[in-house]
């Protein structure tokens, strides 16, 4: 499996496509393993340095962690709820079937067993 350059992988991680011969890797990082925890670092990593920035505001150290706090945690919560939105969109972007990312959730044996115990 062929992988993205550096130039390339700054590009896709700003946004961009990728050319045609890299979208199994597109899948694989979308999909695959550890998907999600590419996405949150992906997102928060870069935002991290400007949460920093607060601690150098003058005031005492429980006032500067309290407003840290309160923005990171629904930044968090809105990535996470926001992370199948996001790898759809992707997806369709590079031209590839966005129901790649419901196949992660289950599997043909699992849809199965659950209809055979619930469905009637």
């Amino acid at each position: 499996m062929d992988t993205p350059t550096f130039k390339q992988r700054i590009a896709y991680d700003l946004g961009r496509e990728l050319p045609a011969e890299l979208h199994e890797w597109v899948v694989r990082d979308l999909v695959g393993h550890g998907a999600m925890e590419r996405y949150l670092i992906r997102f928060i990593g870069p935002i991290i340095p400007f949460f920093a920035l607060i601690l150098l505001f003058p005031g005492p150290m429980t006032l500067k962690l309290g407003l840290i706090v309160m923005m990171i945690v629904p930044l968090i919560i809105f990535t996470i709820a926001l992370s199948y939105v996001w790898r759809r969109y992707r997806l369709v972007q590079h031209g590839l079937n966005p129901d790649l990312v419901d196949k992660q959730k289950f599997s043909q044996h699992d849809r199965e067993l659950y209809n055979l115990r619930y469905r009637h």
